[in-house]
């Protein structure tokens, strides 16, 4: 694969903006490495901006109905790195889904105990509630691997994880071992600080999304078929609305819900890309 510039970092860090304007200093294209971004007619919720002046690929990809894996999105990802490449163009990925990122880094196929449907449920079960639980179950059933692996070492506690439930054996008798398919990349990480004003920001943000009608958003995908239980609206800015149109959670409960849940998830991708990408560059703004 041809050098990536890859730019990540919590949500509302300003990775869009930033990814615009590198693009523009090198003649480059941004590929998307957002998980909800990708589904057509998710705007509001997921802060999607469709009018930069460079060239974006994997924004309003697949229909909400649709299940996107992480191996659909590599092949495409993979696709546009090369034919942005063969126009003698940059490309710079940019996003904060971190499975995403990793499928571009990271062989995705480990021996015969790969189940890439079970590591993206395992990454997507992080993304919403932290490592903890994964953890715990990883000390519970592998104690030796357990003491040898941080919990804040999310990519090997989930690989780990895998192992243990597509075999039943522990990780540690695997001799299993996750491999890098590429090593010409740039990882940018940005960060904003203190954390307090990232959390304002995206408060403000949550607010702003409500003022552009964000619950109308919401109930016209529902109006035309799309459900909470399909994939699309299981990202925070849409979930969330399910125990107000059928439950009991007022608007006020629902937005305060949000930013709760949106704070939440900026924290755990910090520490991910801390963790996981120690070579980062680390942009504070």
């Amino acid at each position: 694969m041809d050098k990536l510039i890859i730019i990540g970092g919590a949500t509302g860090t300003g990775k869009t903006a930033y990814a615009e304007k590198v693009a523009s200093e090198l003649n480059g294209e941004i590929i998307s490495a957002d998980s909800m971004q990708v589904y057509k007619g998710l705007d509001i919720g997921t802060a999607k901006d469709k009018n930069l002046s460079v060239p974006q690929h994997l924004i309003d990809a697949v229909e909400p109905h649709e299940n996107f894996t992480v191996v659909d999105y590599m092949v495409r990802a993979e696709r546009a790195v090369k034919e942005i490449s063969s126009r003698g163009k940059t490309p710079i990925v940019c996003g904060g889904t971190g499975f995403y990122i990793n499928s571009l880094i990271y062989e995705l196929s480990y021996g015969n105990h790969e189940d890439g449907g079970l590591r993206e449920q395992l990454y997507k079960h992080y993304e919403t509630f932290g490592i903890d639980s994964l953890y715990e179950e990883l000390v519970n059933n592998d104690p030796t691997s357990g003491e040898k692996i941080h919990k804040n070492n999310v990519r090997k506690v989930i690989r780990a994880v895998e192992v243990l439930r597509t075999t039943g054996k522990p990780y540690s008798a695997q001799g299993d071992s996750l491999k890098k398919k590429i090593s010409n990349y740039d990882l940018i990480v940005l960060k904003v600080s203190p954390r307090e004003k990232l959390y304002e920001r995206l408060n403000d943000r949550v607010d702003k999304m409500f003022f552009s009608g964000l619950k109308q958003e919401v109930r016209g995908l529902l109006d035309v078929g799309v459900t909470f239980d399909m994939q699309s609206m299981q990202g925070i800015g849409y979930k969330e609305w399910q125990n107000h149109f059928f439950g009991t959670l007022t608007e006020n409960e629902v937005c305060e819900l949000i930013k709760k849940n949106t704070r939440n998830y900026a924290k755990r991708q910090e520490t991910w890309f801390y963790n996981q990408y120690p070579e980062a560059q680390i942009k504070v703004f």
